[in-house]
């Protein structure tokens, strides 16, 4: 007996196109944005307001993780390759101070970036071109 090959309709395949289309991200590990607290208040806290109860240790030139995680185009990917770069931290004054190169295992770095998006509002524009804070003495 020949088996009957069956053909979904048009219909059905777009539905399942824009079901996959609109998936969510994928969700943190458990534990994973809590590790990247824990990490980020031992680490990135020095300079950077890591919490919105925990002021930075001194005064800095640094974003906090709260407007770092709402700027434009500040997406996972972003954040990860923005991570492991060194870059001049953007002030109105002279001299730029370079941002300290971490280093972090690549499983910390994620944890971090997931600390920091867990303060991302849902009208995040992520969507946008990635846009530097702005700078500030």
């Amino acid at each position: 007996m020949p088996a009957r090959i069956r053909y979904a309709s048009p219909v059905i395949l777009l539905a399942l196109a824009a079901c996959v289309n609109d998936a969510p991200p994928p969700a943190a590990p458990d534990g994973a944005v809590a590790r990247g607290r824990v990490v980020a208040e031992r680490v990135c806290s020095l300079c950077h307001q890591v919490a919105p109860d925990r002021p930075s240790a001194r005064e800095a030139a640094a974003p906090s993780f709260m407007e770092i995680a709402n700027l434009p185009g500040h997406s996972r990917d972003y954040l990860r390759r923005y991570a492991s770069e060194r870059h001049v931290v953007e002030t109105v004054g002279e001299p730029k101070p370079v941002m300290p190169v971490v280093f972090l295992s690549p499983e910390d770095r994620e944890d971090v970036v997931l600390y920091i998006l867990s303060y991302q509002r849902p009208d995040a524009p992520v969507d946008q071109p990635p846009k530097k804070a702005e700078p500030f003495e």
